[in-house]
């Protein structure tokens, strides 16, 4: 993961919303091919990865990431989105050959992006966990059955069977 595949994410939402979201939309990219550099592990909510949370404080420190409380149930959520300054930055780095090379690399998952950002989060939770078995496991009915265990979830259930259609959409987009 590097700043400039994370700015661009940001770059593509808007305004992101959820350090959550943007945990599970970069795994469920990962998953699909995307050239993301980053280890995920297993966590409460799904695959997370410190490398994500890690460089998402790091470029807040330097004011090259907005990171703005939002209250909620819970108590509060983060929203992110790129100030002025450092989207000029992006544009121009795309301009550079190394840029051009980079916005060609991730360019081909804008259109997958866009579609993950405005899923629900519990979806994009389930979907990213059932994807992170597939990639054990091999095998989609296994991959859905473990998910559901950690997830103390039905695999009949309606929630189970979206996820388990939009992990598959992901990992296998023409199918």
């Amino acid at each position: 993961m590097d700043r400039y595949q994370l700015g661009k994410l940001v770059d593509w939402a808007g305004t992101l919303v959820t350090r959550k979201r943007m945990q599970k939309v970069l795994y469920l990219l990962h998953a699909a091919g995307a050239p993301i550099d980053a280890s995920f592990y297993l966590h409460l909510y799904g695959p997370y990865s410190s490398d994500v949370a890690q460089l998402t404080d790091q470029l807040v420190r330097e004011g090259l990431l907005t990171e703005t409380p939002v209250a909620n149930a819970a108590g509060r959520q983060f929203e992110y989105s790129l100030p002025a300054g450092p989207r000029a930055s992006l544009r121009g780095f795309e301009q550079s050959p190394t840029g051009k090379q980079r916005r060609a690399a991730f360019q081909p998952f804008k259109k997958q992006a866009r579609d993950l950002l405005n899923r629900e989060l519990s979806e994009l939770e389930y979907a990213s966990t059932i994807a992170y078995f597939m990639r054990q496991t091999r095998d989609w009915e296994t991959a859905l059955e473990k998910a559901c265990q950690f997830k103390r979830l039905d695999a009949q259930c309606n929630a189970a069977r979206s996820a388990l259609a939009l992990a598959k959409q992901v990992m296998e987009p023409t199918s």
